[in-house]
């Protein structure tokens, strides 16, 4: 009996090479597009504070893994969340010491509130203010607008009575601050730092200036809900010279370590990892591992992977750095839910018969040989085949009898491009 005539290769088998080339450069440029960035922003505060240092010693962390990070200070701390919230900000990650509003930023999420914040109020050693209702008729140095420590500054002067025009107001730096109330140009300085911060602890260890007590604190945060009342110790700054001479009551506000919503997650272990082999040691007031966590900041949404390392131990790394490179563990964290789909699609048709991809593969290996024996009788019937060709035709020989896969259609296919090359 005469065989069918060879049906003509269909739009998708002429093109299916050039369509997995494509499949393969797609895959690819999403392996390339999905990995970590090799440069992030981070806003800080001034230079010197605890924001800058905090934002350098990320910068170092992140270098270790090639990555560039750009420190850019700004005086006016309070709109770095504005930044970080703007789609269109170049800025990935900041810093806030301040209260935000439930929903106010839907864009950024809380890497974790990594240290406390004290509102330290200095004054010249020679004064003798028992409170802030005392500073009447001072010169008090207040920080620039626009930043936590005026905001929380401007909280505890108005609850005592005190404003601009029963005492004199002096915007000043960090730096100046400093240098103002050694030189007593002012009488008071705020300083919102953690109280690991150098320029606090010179402060508090130098005897030129000592501290005023915030005694009505416990009252002041119930009425200003994101402040907590914090105890400085007597001695807590030198013990033998027992400075503070005194148990100091004061406010404070944590400090939380923000990002943009989409900040790569490979960025985000990293971060997180380094956060908390730096904070997690005791300050003067609070005790060792209270830090980091995502407990403090509760008004904005909360990277899961963060939070799952600051509750693990210290030595907890996850899965995926563990056992594969950084670039590597990157991709597969940026993909991983959609892997996890990918899976899942897969075991549904599984358990519903459909076969394997490695089986659908191995089952249309005859069909492709009989393709490739049609195009070569098409070929041996307007001349002379190749040595390369005639090489394949016995492999392809070879594969019908070696595997059990017996086709009268290839047996006949065989036959006639032999016929036709003699």
């Amino acid at each position: 009996m005469t065989p069918p005539e060879s049906v003509p290769l269909s739009t998708y088998q002429r093109f299916k090479p050039f369509i997995w080339v494509i499949i393969v450069i797609a895959v690819i440029w999403a392996i390339i597009a999905e990995a970590p960035p090799t440069k992030i922003s981070i806003e800080a505060g001034p230079k010197g504070g605890f924001f800058d240092s905090t934002a350098r010693l990320l910068k170092e962390k992140l270098k270790e893994h090639n990555i560039d990070a750009l420190v850019i200070n700004s005086e006016q701390t309070s709109k770095i969340i504005t930044n970080v919230n703007d789609p269109k900000s170049q800025i990935d990650m900041g810093f806030i010491a301040h209260e935000v509003k439930p929903g106010q930023f839907l864009n950024v999420k809380s890497l974790g509130s990594i240290i406390m914040d004290p509102l330290f109020i200095f004054q010249r050693n020679e004064l003798n203010a028992k409170s802030p209702a005392d500073f009447k008729g001072m010169r008090l140095g207040v920080g620039p607008t626009n930043t936590g420590g005026r905001i929380i500054t401007d909280i505890i002067l108005k609850e005592y009575g005190i404003n601009e025009e029963n005492a004199t107001y002096e915007v000043l730096s960090l730096t100046a601050m400093v240098s103002a109330l050694k030189t007593g140009k002012i009488d008071i300085g705020f300083f919102l730092q953690p109280t690991n911060n150098e320029i606090v602890a010179q402060l508090g260890n130098s005897g030129l200036v000592k501290l005023v007590s915030v005694e009505h604190a416990p009252a002041l945060i119930k009425k200003n809900g994101f402040l907590h009342h914090l105890t400085i110790d007597r001695g807590a700054f030198n013990l033998m010279q027992e400075l503070p001479s005194s148990d100091i009551q004061m406010v404070g506000v944590p400090v939380t370590v923000i990002a943009k919503e989409n900040l790569h997650p490979a960025i985000v272990t990293l971060v997180s990892l380094a956060l908390k082999d730096a904070f997690r040691g005791p300050t003067l007031v609070s005790n060792r591992g209270a830090f980091p966590n995502m407990e403090y900041e509760r008004d904005l949404n909360i990277d899961p992977a963060a939070d799952k390392i600051y509750k693990n131990g210290t030595g907890y790394v996850p899965f995926l750095y563990r056992i594969f490179n950084f670039w590597v563990a990157g991709v597969l964290d940026q993909i991983a839910l959609f892997l996890s789909f990918i899976l899942t699609v897969y075991f549904f048709f599984y358990y519903l018969g459909v076969p394997k991809p490695f089986e659908y593969w191995k089952s249309g290996r005859s069909t492709r040989r009989i393709r490739a024996l049609e195009r070569l009788k098409h070929k041996a019937s307007k001349g002379e085949l190749s040595a390369r060709d005639l090489r394949k035709i016995h492999n392809i020989e070879e594969f019908f009898t070696s595997s059990s896969k017996s086709s009268q259609k290839a047996s006949h296919l065989i036959t006639e491009i032999k016929s036709q090359n003699q």
